[in-house]
Protein backbone atom coordinates (compact mmCIF):
# COMPACT_ATOMS: atom_id res chain seq x y z
CA UNK A 1 0.00 0.00 0.00
CA UNK A 2 1.55 3.33 -0.93
CA UNK A 3 2.21 5.48 2.22
CA UNK A 4 -0.12 8.00 3.24
CA UNK A 5 0.58 10.59 6.01
CA UNK A 6 -2.35 12.08 7.45
CA UNK A 7 -1.60 15.65 8.95
CA UNK A 8 -3.96 17.73 11.52
CA UNK A 9 -3.71 20.57 13.59
CA UNK A 10 -5.47 20.36 16.32
CA UNK A 11 -6.03 23.20 19.29
CA UNK A 12 -7.22 22.15 22.70
CA UNK A 13 -9.95 19.37 22.67
CA UNK A 14 -12.40 19.53 19.56
CA UNK A 15 -15.20 17.18 20.31
CA UNK A 16 -15.39 15.42 16.56
CA UNK A 17 -11.20 14.73 16.98
CA UNK A 18 -11.40 10.51 17.37
CA UNK A 19 -14.03 10.72 15.15
CA UNK A 20 -11.56 11.88 12.56
CA UNK A 21 -9.16 9.70 13.67
CA UNK A 22 -11.43 6.88 13.11
CA UNK A 23 -12.19 7.60 9.81
CA UNK A 24 -8.51 7.42 8.33
CA UNK A 25 -7.28 4.70 10.64
CA UNK A 26 -7.44 1.79 7.82
CA UNK A 27 -5.70 3.23 5.03
CA UNK A 28 -2.71 5.96 6.23
CA UNK A 29 0.63 4.90 7.35
CA UNK A 30 1.69 8.27 9.77
CA UNK A 31 -0.44 10.54 11.81
CA UNK A 32 1.16 13.82 12.34
CA UNK A 33 -0.60 16.11 15.12
CA UNK A 34 0.28 19.85 15.53
CA UNK A 35 -0.29 20.36 18.94
CA UNK A 36 -1.39 23.71 19.77
CA UNK A 37 -2.39 23.46 23.76
CA UNK A 38 -4.00 19.88 23.74
CA UNK A 39 -5.80 18.33 26.64
CA UNK A 40 -3.68 16.15 28.49
CA UNK A 41 -6.85 13.13 28.30
CA UNK A 42 -6.33 13.80 24.60
CA UNK A 43 -2.50 13.48 23.96
CA UNK A 44 -2.64 10.38 26.43
CA UNK A 45 -5.38 8.87 23.89
CA UNK A 46 -3.13 9.79 20.73
CA UNK A 47 0.48 8.39 22.25
CA UNK A 48 -1.54 4.94 22.28
CA UNK A 49 -1.51 5.32 18.58
CA UNK A 50 2.11 3.83 17.27
CA UNK A 51 1.40 5.85 13.93
CA UNK A 52 0.56 9.00 15.52
CA UNK A 53 3.62 11.85 15.69
CA UNK A 54 2.86 14.92 18.07
CA UNK A 55 4.62 18.06 17.04
CA UNK A 56 4.00 21.11 19.36
CA UNK A 57 3.18 24.42 18.19
CA UNK A 58 3.56 27.48 19.75
CA UNK A 59 -0.30 28.76 20.94
CA UNK A 60 0.18 32.15 18.65
CA UNK A 61 -0.46 29.96 15.05
CA UNK A 62 -4.05 31.38 15.20
CA UNK A 63 -4.99 29.14 11.60
CA UNK A 64 -3.77 25.64 10.67
CA UNK A 65 -3.09 26.83 7.50
CA UNK A 66 -0.41 28.72 7.94
CA UNK A 67 1.79 25.57 9.73
CA UNK A 68 0.43 22.81 6.82
CA UNK A 69 3.22 23.68 4.62
CA UNK A 70 6.08 23.41 7.69
CA UNK A 71 4.18 19.67 9.10
CA UNK A 72 4.21 18.71 5.10
CA UNK A 73 8.28 18.39 5.15
CA UNK A 74 8.05 16.45 8.15
CA UNK A 75 5.30 13.87 6.83
CA UNK A 76 7.54 10.62 5.42
CA UNK A 77 4.92 9.32 3.09
CA UNK A 78 4.56 9.53 -0.68
CA UNK A 79 0.71 10.90 -0.18
CA UNK A 80 -0.22 13.32 2.29
CA UNK A 81 -3.43 14.26 3.34
CA UNK A 82 -5.25 17.29 5.08
CA UNK A 83 -7.82 16.86 7.50
CA UNK A 84 -9.29 19.34 10.02
CA UNK A 85 -10.36 17.89 13.54
CA UNK A 86 -13.54 18.03 12.85
CA UNK A 87 -14.10 16.56 9.53
CA UNK A 88 -14.51 12.84 8.66
CA UNK A 89 -13.38 10.90 6.08
CA UNK A 90 -15.91 9.38 3.72
CA UNK A 91 -14.98 5.49 4.32
CA UNK A 92 -16.71 4.68 1.20
CA UNK A 93 -14.45 5.71 -1.26
CA UNK A 94 -11.75 4.45 -0.05
CA UNK A 95 -11.01 1.12 -1.47
CA UNK A 96 -11.75 3.40 -5.04
CA UNK A 97 -9.30 5.97 -3.85
CA UNK A 98 -6.29 3.29 -2.69
CA UNK A 99 -7.10 1.57 -6.24
CA UNK A 100 -6.51 4.04 -8.30
CA UNK A 101 -4.04 6.55 -6.38
CA UNK A 102 -1.21 6.62 -8.75
CA UNK A 103 -3.35 7.74 -11.67
CA UNK A 104 -3.21 11.40 -10.17
CA UNK A 105 -1.06 14.24 -8.66
CA UNK A 106 -3.84 15.39 -6.25
CA UNK A 107 -7.70 15.30 -5.07
CA UNK A 108 -10.09 17.21 -4.58
CA UNK A 109 -13.60 16.35 -2.34
CA UNK A 110 -16.91 17.88 -2.30
CA UNK A 111 -17.31 18.87 1.72
CA UNK A 112 -20.74 18.07 3.37
CA UNK A 113 -20.98 21.69 6.09
CA UNK A 114 -23.02 20.91 9.17
CA UNK A 115 -23.88 24.60 10.76
CA UNK A 116 -26.15 24.62 13.14
CA UNK A 117 -27.67 21.28 13.02
CA UNK A 118 -28.51 21.07 9.85
CA UNK A 119 -26.76 19.99 6.31
CA UNK A 120 -26.42 23.45 4.11
CA UNK A 121 -26.66 22.69 0.64
CA UNK A 122 -26.60 25.94 -1.41
CA UNK A 123 -25.16 29.19 -1.00
CA UNK A 124 -21.81 28.18 -1.56
CA UNK A 125 -21.60 25.68 1.12
CA UNK A 126 -22.22 22.95 -1.07
CA UNK A 127 -20.34 21.29 -3.23
CA UNK A 128 -17.15 22.97 -1.24
CA UNK A 129 -14.96 21.15 -3.34
CA UNK A 130 -11.49 20.72 -1.36
CA UNK A 131 -8.27 20.00 -2.20
CA UNK A 132 -7.05 17.40 0.44
CA UNK A 133 -5.02 14.37 -1.06
CA UNK A 134 -1.76 14.96 -3.06
CA UNK A 135 1.47 13.92 -4.10
CA UNK A 136 3.83 15.47 -1.80
CA UNK A 137 5.62 17.62 -3.94
CA UNK A 138 2.44 18.53 -5.79
CA UNK A 139 1.04 20.86 -4.35
CA UNK A 140 1.69 23.82 -2.34
CA UNK A 141 0.53 25.32 0.65
CA UNK A 142 0.06 29.72 0.87
CA UNK A 143 1.36 30.59 3.95
CA UNK A 144 -1.94 33.13 4.30
CA UNK A 145 -5.51 33.78 5.40
CA UNK A 146 -8.29 32.08 3.40
CA UNK A 147 -4.95 30.02 1.41
CA UNK A 148 -6.14 28.73 -2.20
CA UNK A 149 -3.56 25.53 -2.51
CA UNK A 150 -1.58 25.72 -6.07
CA UNK A 151 -1.81 22.70 -7.32
CA UNK A 152 0.42 20.83 -10.57
CA UNK A 153 -0.81 17.58 -12.46
CA UNK A 154 -3.36 15.55 -12.80
CA UNK A 155 -6.59 16.41 -10.70
CA UNK A 156 -9.00 13.93 -9.50
CA UNK A 157 -12.62 15.44 -8.92
CA UNK A 158 -14.67 13.36 -6.80
CA UNK A 159 -18.68 13.91 -8.03
CA UNK A 160 -20.36 16.10 -5.59
CA UNK A 161 -22.43 13.12 -4.15
CA UNK A 162 -22.98 12.61 -0.51
CA UNK A 163 -21.19 9.32 0.11
CA UNK A 164 -18.18 11.02 -1.87
CA UNK A 165 -18.28 14.18 0.54
CA UNK A 166 -16.19 14.72 3.75
CA UNK A 167 -18.29 15.74 6.52
CA UNK A 168 -17.62 18.55 8.02
CA UNK A 169 -19.12 20.26 11.72
CA UNK A 170 -18.35 23.28 11.03
CA UNK A 171 -20.26 25.41 13.73
CA UNK A 172 -22.31 23.88 16.24
CA UNK A 173 -23.57 27.54 17.47
CA UNK A 174 -23.44 31.29 16.99
CA UNK A 175 -20.81 31.31 19.29
CA UNK A 176 -18.65 29.11 17.31
CA UNK A 177 -19.18 31.09 14.55
CA UNK A 178 -18.81 34.49 16.04
CA UNK A 179 -15.03 33.74 17.47
CA UNK A 180 -13.76 32.22 14.47
CA UNK A 181 -15.04 35.36 12.67
CA UNK A 182 -13.70 37.63 14.73
CA UNK A 183 -10.28 36.19 14.33
CA UNK A 184 -10.07 35.67 10.79
CA UNK A 185 -11.44 39.81 10.61
CA UNK A 186 -8.63 40.89 13.24
CA UNK A 187 -6.06 39.16 10.83
CA UNK A 188 -7.74 40.28 7.72
CA UNK A 189 -7.64 43.63 9.19
CA UNK A 190 -3.71 43.14 10.05
CA UNK A 191 -3.23 42.19 7.03
CA UNK A 192 -4.19 45.38 5.36
CA UNK A 193 -2.79 47.59 8.02
CA UNK A 194 0.54 45.61 7.79
CA UNK A 195 0.37 45.72 3.63
CA UNK A 196 -0.77 49.68 4.08
CA UNK A 197 -3.32 48.74 1.95
CA UNK A 198 -6.52 51.27 2.14
CA UNK A 199 -9.87 49.23 3.03
CA UNK A 200 -12.86 52.10 2.36
CA UNK A 201 -16.25 52.08 3.25
CA UNK A 202 -17.70 52.38 -0.19
CA UNK A 203 -15.56 48.88 -0.79
CA UNK A 204 -16.64 47.06 2.60
CA UNK A 205 -20.51 47.92 1.47
CA UNK A 206 -19.58 46.66 -2.09
CA UNK A 207 -18.77 43.27 -0.84
CA UNK A 208 -21.29 42.87 2.07
CA UNK A 209 -24.18 43.80 -0.29
CA UNK A 210 -22.62 41.20 -3.12
CA UNK A 211 -21.99 38.81 -0.63
CA UNK A 212 -25.53 38.52 0.92
CA UNK A 213 -27.28 38.73 -2.25
CA UNK A 214 -25.05 35.89 -4.22
CA UNK A 215 -25.46 33.53 -1.01
CA UNK A 216 -29.29 34.29 -0.65
CA UNK A 217 -30.37 34.86 -3.95
CA UNK A 218 -28.35 33.78 -6.78
CA UNK A 219 -26.76 30.58 -4.92
CA UNK A 220 -30.23 29.85 -3.64
CA UNK A 221 -29.50 29.98 0.36
CA UNK A 222 -33.26 30.61 0.56
CA UNK A 223 -33.64 26.97 -0.04
CA UNK A 224 -32.09 26.49 3.55
CA UNK A 225 -34.75 28.18 5.20
CA UNK A 226 -33.75 29.99 8.33
CA UNK A 227 -30.68 28.65 8.38
CA UNK A 228 -29.78 30.29 4.17
CA UNK A 229 -31.13 33.62 5.87
CA UNK A 230 -28.98 33.71 8.71
CA UNK A 231 -25.86 32.22 7.29
CA UNK A 232 -26.05 34.90 4.37
CA UNK A 233 -26.27 37.81 6.93
CA UNK A 234 -23.69 36.14 9.02
CA UNK A 235 -21.14 36.01 5.98
CA UNK A 236 -22.44 39.76 4.79
CA UNK A 237 -21.70 41.19 7.85
CA UNK A 238 -18.38 39.29 8.24
CA UNK A 239 -16.96 42.42 6.05
CA UNK A 240 -18.39 44.92 8.48
CA UNK A 241 -15.94 43.56 10.93
CA UNK A 242 -13.27 43.56 8.89
CA UNK A 243 -13.83 47.23 7.93
CA UNK A 244 -14.32 47.76 11.53
CA UNK A 245 -11.26 46.45 13.03
CA UNK A 246 -9.32 48.29 10.35
CA UNK A 247 -11.05 51.50 11.42
CA UNK A 248 -10.18 50.70 14.99
CA UNK A 249 -6.46 50.07 14.15
CA UNK A 250 -6.42 53.02 12.57
CA UNK A 251 -7.40 54.35 15.90
CA UNK A 252 -10.52 55.31 15.40
CA UNK A 253 -9.67 58.38 12.78
CA UNK A 254 -12.13 59.99 10.58
CA UNK A 255 -11.11 57.78 7.46
CA UNK A 256 -14.54 58.66 5.40
CA UNK A 257 -16.36 60.87 4.31
CA UNK A 258 -20.17 60.89 3.15
CA UNK A 259 -21.22 58.11 4.90
CA UNK A 260 -24.97 58.68 4.57
CA UNK A 261 -24.72 58.98 0.80
CA UNK A 262 -22.66 55.69 0.82
CA UNK A 263 -25.40 54.08 3.35
CA UNK A 264 -27.45 55.20 1.02
CA UNK A 265 -26.17 53.49 -2.17
CA UNK A 266 -26.09 50.32 -0.38
CA UNK A 267 -29.43 50.34 0.76
CA UNK A 268 -30.87 51.15 -2.59
CA UNK A 269 -28.43 48.44 -4.25
CA UNK A 270 -30.04 45.76 -2.01
CA UNK A 271 -33.28 46.90 -2.99
CA UNK A 272 -32.62 46.56 -6.67
CA UNK A 273 -30.72 43.31 -6.27
CA UNK A 274 -33.51 41.69 -3.83
CA UNK A 275 -36.67 42.89 -6.06
CA UNK A 276 -34.66 41.28 -9.45
CA UNK A 277 -34.13 38.33 -7.88
CA UNK A 278 -37.21 37.37 -6.47
CA UNK A 279 -38.56 38.12 -9.58
CA UNK A 280 -36.14 35.68 -11.47
CA UNK A 281 -36.32 33.11 -9.05
CA UNK A 282 -39.90 32.99 -9.14
CA UNK A 283 -40.49 33.65 -5.08
CA UNK A 284 -42.92 35.96 -5.33
CA UNK A 285 -46.49 36.12 -7.35
CA UNK A 286 -47.44 36.80 -10.79
CA UNK A 287 -49.31 40.26 -9.97
CA UNK A 288 -45.81 40.91 -7.44
CA UNK A 289 -43.78 40.50 -9.94
CA UNK A 290 -45.41 43.45 -12.34
CA UNK A 291 -45.01 45.70 -9.03
CA UNK A 292 -41.34 45.17 -8.70
CA UNK A 293 -40.39 45.46 -12.42
CA UNK A 294 -42.48 48.87 -11.68
CA UNK A 295 -40.20 49.66 -8.73
CA UNK A 296 -37.18 48.05 -10.23
CA UNK A 297 -37.67 50.95 -13.12
CA UNK A 298 -37.80 53.99 -10.82
CA UNK A 299 -34.95 52.79 -8.74
CA UNK A 300 -33.14 52.49 -11.69
CA UNK A 301 -34.14 55.95 -13.02
CA UNK A 302 -34.11 57.55 -10.04
CA UNK A 303 -31.21 56.33 -8.15
CA UNK A 304 -28.14 57.99 -7.39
Amino acid sequence: MIPISVIIVVKNNPPHFFETLESIKSFVSEIIIGDIDIGNDYRKRLLENKKVKIIPLPSTVTFADLIKEDLKKQAKGEFILYLDPDEIFPVKIISYLLSNINKFDYYSFPRKNIIFNKWIQHSRWWPDYQLRLFKKNSVIWPKELHPIPRGEGKEFRFEAKEENAILHYNYDNLDQYFEKGIRYAKSEADSLIKRKGKYTLTQTLQKASSEFVSRFFALEGYKDGMHGFALSILQMFYYFLVYFYYWEKKKYSNIENGIPHNFQKFAHNLHFETNFWLIKKNLVSSTEKIKLKIQNRFLKLFGS
